[in-house]
Parts: structure tokens; sequence; C-alpha cells
């Protein structure tokens, strides 16, 4: 039996980490959904794989001519003949003879084709109806079986324009057309072999219905069809992942590495910092890491210790590396014999961090601020991905305590400014140096501060393609530099030019100021600071309310907090828009996402006493959608004497208009409802301390309507942001400085999770908790899996989206968030993007058994299970799939696990995600004796998710059942790579031997090598193909040259045998092997 599908085009063949029990359990994925058998059957038809197609007739019988009319006794010398079916008979010196047809004297109808043999030919029936009655590669025209125009499923580039196969190979159509949703970026079809794609940086630049892979578009460009309705999220509460740090009983993080610096008060982030599938490069196809800063005792803003943790993978929730001071710890070594007092380490331990890819050569780096923010002594540092400090500035005043670096390429050139409040920062890397801090530029006016911070937001306001920073409510400039000056210490002194003369003095020339635009009264100088967002909230007519009648104009709104107001400027040009009072004081930075389903956005904040959500639209004054002004504690309902019930109408709804009334009511298109325009809402929270905390906000079950994530000095919580009802809380402790919890897929398994720092020291909480409260690190997500994905990147305290890639790279241009992009709009702040309805669909495909003691065709007590396993959804899954085994006897009867040694369900667990469109392939290992029949079973049935914790759109293609038979003779391939050898880079050279463990011969077998792991986006790098025929106990060798190995980067090569699965095999889950080592040309580690 062939893994053959005639709908998906070739796969890679690919093999993924598994963690199994029972079984030994290895996983590996097929190039196609192909692959060979060891004799099994389908065991719901109980027929073989065959193909379908005509016979010929028999022989015809040939008379010769001019005969007169026989009597009984004439015999027809052909009429025993018997001639086989490619030839016929003829009469020769009164006897017959057997000779061959030829197709130009067969005449066959219209319907056959003529079938030439050795030994002759023949007419076939090659009529059809549908495509699976022809062989392969053909397809049915409608009346009769032809060859294919085409290799089906392989796509080329016409034009900007990806063209593709069709399934059945008929022909070709457009898959979809390249063109970026930002002007900034190029996306051009390109094609490697039969593979076209759209070139990318994130899925902005792809068209619609696909998303960005590293730097080419994947999908179908056709709208999903694997889709589940929302979930409400009272059925999805989350669970705790991971706990990384220590308790109220014990504070210290045991295990790792300066275990008594495990306080956390900032906002973590997530990023990829190392290369999990062994291609050499740091991409979203790696598990990310969470990155955050500690401190001991009570030593807030000082002694901070910058640490990394593995988000997923095999390693999950341990420590990736800790930097104290001069002293850095990586993984692989004991944490227990590398020491660091406290008072050596000196980072702000409550400032945030930032990290992203500065200076553009595929390897993140992390910006850190030390100890003394506030005054006149802190310094700006640069780390690597793994915690080796790079570079430290000079000693800057950063505006205030707490503050927050921002990444953005402000010049469109050149690499990464780094910007802190009002100072912009440049970075320069000498030919064969080290990146370094080049110079400094600063603004004159506001840092970007609510009392603490700051924090800048970098847009292009101004509409060409260079960006802003927003500090507060003033926004400046980066000056154009003198030409050819690439440093200040270029400048001459003799400039002219007012851009020129500002960028050699280091300082932002200011776009606009909210006071000098707006006057004293708008902006008063206790309002001038304050923390800011960018998106488009407002429509066309600034004064009205947004709704449907007035749609968002796609322009962009500068949004600031300050002082317990709500201040909202037209972001070209300063002019005040909105100013509205949400409290006496304070105010943390502001979130922007639609909270309520209506299609328009809203802004919350959180401040001392409440969670308030602002909601643009006008309430109404007869109790259908009024406001709320009351803000009820957690166990209180909203609705009171105060807080009058909103009543939108009751029907269902595709659009807008099917709710009545345009200026109250709206359609929440997610859910079919109707919803208020107007869902504003407060809610009693505890922060007697800084008064500014953040916050973040995620649609985390996709109907449309954003949940609210934010933990004061007492809980954390989750709430619903159409109402504000409390979903979910959980003691957790906060010094309430300025920051807040972060949502990202931390363990690539394509759902969202929540991260967010802990700490029990301060004892601020008014609640009685203490014991309750663990210290360091937590992550929560939806143990059933069914929180919608999220991007695999929070970079800093600034995120809206596209300020950086999935792969952690800062555009050099970066698309403005708030237009619509390739049918995309995130227009959000502090939130990721919205993953509305898709859902994965696993399928139990082809099943082999085959023996690993015994030749392909016979069948031992041991027996090798290889499954393969589909993801033909619209989402990625996993990893933590569980496949299980089970068994059918029929003497005596029973059915029950198939068991591992000491009773054990035999298992295997996906330790990858498994993308749309992949397949890979399981093997587990069984011994008959494990059962109590102590005899093969007569069929197995293969489950995968089994005990169905993943949530899928078909939940009916789960499992297939078998009949174990030990099937025909057939080739089983095995590849062995030896030592690989510095000494023959660049080009290294791979010795590989191909053995046969079949039991018939292969020809032809090729081999192809790839840079990392093939399931995780490994790269071809080179094949070969070995004539043969291999027989059966036999092996052939080859020492292939890797042309266009990678430079620079540690390369774990891969080879795999017939990955393209043309030789039919008993067993195709041992096609696969590595080196010993990872390599980088003329160097082995």
């Amino acid at each position: 039996m062939r893994f053959f599908s005639r709908a998906a085009p070739a796969l890679p063949w690919i093999l993924l980490a598994l963690a199994g029990c029972g079984g030994n359990p290895e996983v590996v994925s097929p190039p196609a959904q192909t692959g060979g058998s060891g004799g099994a059957t389908d065991a719901s038809t109980d027929q073989a794989d065959t193909s379908p197609g005509g016979t010929g007739g028999s022989g015809g019988t040939i008379l010769t001519e001019g005969g007169t009319d026989a009597d009984a006794a004439d015999v027809d010398p052909c009429s025993d003949a018997n001639c086989p079916v490619d030839q016929h008979c003829v009469v020769s010196d009164g006897g017959s003879t057997c000779i061959p047809n030829l197709c130009s004297e067969l005449g066959c109808l219209p319907t056959q084709v003529c079938v030439a043999t050795d030994a002759g030919a023949y007419c076939k029936d090659n009529s059809c109806t549908t495509d699976l009655q022809c062989g392969v590669p053909q397809y049915c025209n409608g009346t009769i079986c032809v060859d294919d125009e085409c290799v089906a499923g392989s796509t080329r580039c016409e034009g900007k324009s990806v063209m593709a196969c069709l399934p059945n190979g008929s022909g070709e159509a457009t898959k979809y057309t390249c063109g970026s949703g930002s002007s900034y970026f190029d996306s051009k079809c390109s094609a490697v072999g039969s593979l076209a794609t759209c070139g990318c940086e994130d899925d902005w630049d792809c068209p619609a219905f696909t998303t960005c892979d590293v730097d080419g578009c994947v999908g179908t460009g056709q709208k999903p069809t694997c889709s589940l309705p929302p979930e409400p999220f009272q059925n999805m509460l989350p669970t705790n992942e991971i706990s990384w740090g220590g308790t109220f009983a014990d504070p210290n993080a045991n295990g790792s590495p300066f275990p008594p610096s495990a306080q956390v008060v900032m906002a973590p982030l997530v990023a990829n910092l190392d290369d999990d599938n062994g291609d050499g490069l740091v991409d979203e196809r790696d598990f990310p890491e969470i990155i955050f800063t500690t401190f001991c005792n009570h030593d807030l803003s000082t002694n901070g210790v910058l640490r990394a943790i593995h988000g997923g993978g095999a390693n999950k929730g341990k420590d990736f590396f800790a930097s104290c001071g001069t002293t850095v710890w990586h993984e692989g070594t004991d944490p227990t014999t590398v020491t660091c007092a406290c008072a050596n380490a000196d980072l702000d331990s409550t400032a945030s961090l930032a990290v992203g890819d500065l200076d553009y050569d595929g390897l993140p780096e992390i910006v850190a601020i030390t100890e003394g923010a506030g005054a006149a002594d802190a310094e700006v540092r640069i780390y690597s991905n793994t915690g080796v400090l790079i570079t430290t500035s000079t000693i800057y005043q950063v505006g205030g305590p707490n503050p927050a670096p921002t990444l953005a390429n402000i010049d469109n050139a050149g690499f990464v400014e780094i910007v802190v409040g009002r100072i912009v920062l440049t970075l320069a890397k000498p030919q064969g140096g080290t990146l370094g801090i080049l110079d400094r530029f600063e603004g004159s006016i506001n840092y970007g501060k609510n009392n603490q911070g700051p924090v800048s937001c970098i847009a292009n306001l101004v509409g060409d393609s260079r960006q802003e920073i927003v500090a507060g409510t003033t926004v400046y400039r980066y000056p154009k530099a003198p030409a050819g000056a690439q440093k200040r210490a270029d400048c001459k002194g003799t400039e002219t030019d007012a851009d020129e003369i500002a960028w050699c003095a280091g300082q932002l020339p200011v776009v606009w100021d909210g006071q000098a635009k707006n006057g004293t009264t708008l902006v008063p100088n206790g309002r001038r600071e304050g923390f800011c967002a960018v998106a488009d909230i407002l429509g066309a007519d600034v004064v009205a309310a947004p709704g449907p009648n007035n749609p968002l104009d796609g322009k962009a709104e500068v949004i600031v907090i300050s002082a317990g107001y709500l201040q909202i400027f037209n972001g070209e040009t300063g002019d005040q828009l909105r100013n509205i009072q949400l409290a006496p004081s304070g105010g943390g930075t502001p979130n922007v996402d639609d909270f309520d389903g209506d299609g328009f956005p809203e802004v919350s904040s959180a401040f001392a006493a409440a969670f308030v959500v602002a909601d643009l639209q006008d309430p109404t004054v007869n109790g259908v959608c009024d406001a709320w002004p009351l803000a009820p504690a957690d166990d209180t309902a909203h609705v009171a004497s105060v807080n009058k019930a909103r009543t939108p109408p009751a029907q269902a709804c595709t659009k807008d208009s099917d709710c009545g009334d345009l200026t109250r009511f709206a359609c929440n298109e997610s859910l079919g409802k109707c919803v208020c325009l107007h869902n504003g809402w407060k809610r009693t929270t505890e922060d007697d301390s800084s008064q500014v905390t953040g916050s973040s906000v995620f649609d985390f079950n996709g109907d449309g309507a954003a949940e609210v994530v934010y933990n004061d000095e007492c809980r954390f919580r989750i709430y619903d942001g159409l109402t504000g009802d409390v979903w979910f809380r959980e003691p957790s402790e906060s010094r309430t400085r300025i920051e807040y919890p972060v949502v990202a897929d931390v363990d690539n398994d394509g759902n969202a999770e929540i991260v967010f720092a802990t700490t029990n020291e301060s004892g601020f909480c008014s609640e009685s908790l203490k014991s309750q409260y663990n210290n360091g690190i937590e992550v929560w997500g939806d143990a059933s899996d069914l929180w919608v994905s999220a991007r695999r990147i929070w970079n800093q305290h600034a995120y809206h989206v596209t300020n950086v890639t999935e792969s952690g790279k800062i555009p050099v241009f970066e698309a403005e968030s708030w237009k619509t992009l390739n049918g995309r709009r995130y227009n959000t702040y502090r939130s990721n993007p919205r993953n509305y309805d898709v859902a994965p669909d696993l399928k139990a495909g082809d099943v082999q058994v085959s023996s690993p003691d015994a030749a392909c065709g016979q069948l031992s007590s041991k027996l090798d299970v290889i499954v393969q396993v589909r993801n033909i959804g619209d989402l990625r899954v996993g990893p933590g799939v569980v496949i299980g085994f089970y068994g059918e006897w029929t003497t005596p009867p029973l059915q029950e696990a198939l068991h591992g040694p000491g009773a054990v369900a035999l298992t295997a667990t996906l330790q990858t995600s498994l993308e749309p469109g992949e397949a890979v392939l399981v093997t587990v290992h069984y011994d008959a004796v494990n059962n109590a029949p102590g005899v093969l079973p007569d069929q197995i049935r293969v489950v995968v998710d089994d005990g169905n914790t993943a949530r899928e759109c078909d939940e009916g293609n789960n499992e297939r059942k078998i009949k174990v038979d030990p099937g025909v003779a057939m080739a089983d391939l095995r590849i062995d790579l030896g030592a690989v050898s510095n000494a023959t880079c660049p080009e290294p050279k791979v010795p590989t031997t191909v053995y046969n463990d079949g039991s018939a011969p292969a020809s032809n077998v090729r081999v192809r090598y790839y840079a990392g792991d093939p399931s995780a986006g490994g790269t071809p790098l080179h094949e070969e193909v070995i004539p043969g025929p291999i027989a059966p106990g036999g092996n052939a060798s080859v020492t292939a040259t890797l042309t266009g190995f990678p430079k620079g980067l540690l390369v774990l090569i891969y080879g795999v045998v017939d990955p393209d699965n043309a030789i039919v095999e008993c067993n195709d889950g041992n096609n696969s092997d590595t080196v010993a080592d990872k390599i980088i040309c003329n160097k082995i580690q």
C-alpha cells in the first residue's frame, strides 16, 4: 500500500523528535502522503490498495482466406492456440503460430488505448468518469484517461502570479498573486524547482489567506474551510503551564543559576533566541524563549539579573542563560558551579527590556538598562542572544524610573536605532568588529512618562517612510545627516541646512507639541507627559463618534494617558481631538483593540482604583446602551441601579444594517449577534503604589471581542472585553510598576499563552494572600488548546505587531499597523493579531506494519507500527499530540491497548508542531509478549489525538484500522551518515551508506541532504542518486559534496533516503539520519 494523495503536492520527507511511552517511538514525515507497507490492508474496506483499469480481451483467432465449405471433420488450426492477450494466431503450413499484435493493426476503439508489451500489444479499456479510475500520472477528461498536463501540486511563477497545477494534473490555475500590503516591500514570485512562492518579511506582505513562513508565503490563498465557532471563554479557562522561580515559603529559584535572584517586576518578552531545528538560523521555526530580569529580596530597580528560559520544546520552562554582572551562565553547565552575589548584578531590575535583530545578521540582541535609571547614571547595554554583553553606552539621563527601550529603524537605513524616551541611540559595527553605540540624539521637551517610564512610541505619522518618535504629547523626528556623514564626528561645523545643523548637534527636531499646538488649557503642564499608543480610532468626521455611519478613515491618532486623562491627537498635525478624564490621576500604558466586537477600537488603561475601558461611541440615556459609571468589585455584577442593562436587538445578524439603528448598534460578525456601539466599563482594582501599571488585550476565543489581561497588587485577572465580567482570577502579587502580562505562542503549539511576572516581597496587597504568592515567571494557557493562535513574539513594551517580524527582525521600513495590509487590519496596540474561526484537522493516514527482525513480507512476534499523521486543517497543532495504538484479537475475542514493557499503554507524543498541510510518520515498537494473548493481534487500530484534547474541525477522521498481514517482498532502506570533517569546507563532504534491510532490490535510490531538521523547515542542500540495484541485505556508499553550504552558521546536517517515496518499502520510518556534530565550516562544535 502506498501513502499517496492526488490532491496534495509532494511534501519534503522529514524527521520529527518524539516522546513516547512503552515503545521507543520515532516520528518521520513523508515527502507526500506516500509510503510503503508491510502488506497491511485497510480494515474498513478489507481490500488491498490497487489501481483500477480495464484488461485486454483474449488473443484473436485469424482464419485463412479462400477455403471451401468445411465438413464436420475440418478443424481450425488456431482453435486451440490459446494465444496471450498481446498476440494473435496465424495459420502457417497447416499449423498455427502466435505472433505479436501491432498497435497499428489493432484498430482500438476511441475509448481504448493500445498497450505495447515486450511480446506484442493489446487494446485496454481507457474509459473513465472520475480521476480515480485513471493511473498515475493521468486524469479523466470526462471520457478517457489522458496524461497529466503538469505535476499535480507543483507551482511556478508567471510574472507576480503563483501558478499551481491542479490536484488532478489537468492544468494550471492562478493560486495567488504576489504583492505586499505595505508599499515598502516588493513581494515577488520566485521558484526553487517545482515550488514557487511570494517573498515576504511577515504576514502583511502575503496575499490574503496565506502566511509568511520565514521568507516565503505559504497557504492556499482561499478562505479556510476548516473552522469552528467561537467557544465561550468560561469553557476555556487557563491552567498553569510554566512556573519558574520560588514560593512565599522559599523564594529561591532552586535548580536555576543565581537562585536568590528570583523576584520579577517587569513585562517579560517572548522571542526566539536559539536554533532548535539545527538549520543554523534563529527564527519562528524554533521554540521561543521568555526573557526577563530578576532581583533579590526587595532590591527593585537595582541588582538585576538578565535571564532567558525556554518557552517550549524538550526543555520547556528550563533556563537558557543568566547574566549577572560580568558572570554568565549558559545551559549545559551545572548551575551550582557558577555563583554571583546579588550586589554584583547591576541592571535596573524593573526597567523594561527590548529584543530584536539590531544589525541584521540573523541573530537577535537584547537591550537592557543599568541600575540608576531616573538619575544621571544609567547606561544602555546590548547583550547577545546567549546573554553575553556586547557593548555598553556612556551614562545618560533616561528620563525616569522603569524606562522602556523601543527598537525601530527610524531613518530606513543602516542598523536599528534604540529609543529611550526622548533619546535616540544609533549603532555601528566596524568591519570585523562588534556592534556598538555610535551617536546620541535627544529631544528637548517631553520624555514620554507618567510619573514612571518613559515609554516611547514609534510610527510614521507624517506620510513619508521615516518614522517619528512619540514622547508624551510631543512628537519628534530624526533629522537628516549631511551628505556623506556617517557619524556626528564627521560634521564639519559649516552646515547651514536646519536638519544638518540639528543632526550634527545631536538634536531631535519637534514635529508637533501638544501644548504649543492646543494651548495650556487643553494640555496643561501636568498633562504634557504621558504614556502613548498609535492607532486609527476615529472616522473622517473627527468630531462625531466613530461607527457604521462614520467608519475609520485609515489615519493614525496619537493616544496619550496622562494624569488620569485620555488625550487623542491628530497624528499628523497634533490637533487635540478628545480630552476625557477617566480617573483622578495616574494611568498605565494604553491598550487599543476592539473590546466589544462592534468593529471599532476602544482604549483601556489601569488606574489606582479601577481598570477602565473607554468606548468612543456615544452612550444612550434610555437604558438601551447606557454608560456604566459604577466600578463594581470582582464578585459584584455590573448591572445595578446605576449600571443599567444594555439591550441590543436580539436577532441574528451578518452585517451592521441587520441591527437597525446604526447610531446605537452594530453586528459582531464573529458571533452573528447585535451589540451596542457603546460598551465602556470599569472594574475595581487595587494599585496604591505606582497607579500606572500596564495591561494587555487579546481575543482568546475568537468571538470578535478582546479579553483584558491585568495584574494589580493582589491578583492576576482576565476580564470579558464586552462587559468587564471577571472570567478568571488568581492570587498574584505585583509591585505595579509599569509591567504587564504579554500574550504569545510561547511553545509553538498553535495556541496563545499568557506570560506574566510574579513577586511576593512587597506586601502591597491589602488582602491576606501572602502564602499563595509565587515569585518569578508564570505561563498560563488553556489545557484543552481551545485558545486561538498568536504570534510567537512580543519584543518590547511598545509592541504593536508590525514593529517586528516573527523571526525577530526589526523592519527597515515598518508597515503602518493601522492600515489595511492585504486584507489584514491589525490596528491594535499592546495586543496580538486576531485569528478567527480556523482550526486544525488531524487525520490518521495510512499505516504500515513490519518486523524489525524479519524480512519484508514476513512477520515475527515483534512489530514496527508506522502511522502517517496529517494536519489537513488550517492551523498548526502540537506539540503534545498523543497517538494511541490498540489491538484486536479474534481468538479469543479481545480488544485492548497495545502494551509496552511493564503493561504500559503504547503511545507516542509529537514534540514539534505540525503545520497545515504537513504530515509526519510516527513509529512505535511493539512486542506481542506484552499483551495477554502473547501473539500478534489480527488488527491494529491507531487513534490520533488519543484522549481528544485538540479541538479540530473534524473529529471523525482520527482513527485508522488495519489488518496485521505480512504482505509481500519489498525493499527497506536505511541511511547512515559518517563523520564530517572541517577540512573539507567550504563544501563539506558527507560519507553516506544506504542499507537495504528488505527482501526486494532497490534501484535509482535518491538521497537528499538538509541543513537542519526537515520537519521544522530545514533547507535542502544537495542530492545524490545511487543507481543500484541495492540487493536485499546489501548496501551502497557515496560521499556527498554539499555545494552551497551555509557560511558562518552552526548547522546540523540531515540525510534522508528516498525523500520522495519513489520506492515502495515495508518501513518508511527509518529513512533519516544526522551527522554526529553540528558544523560551522572550518569549525566543528
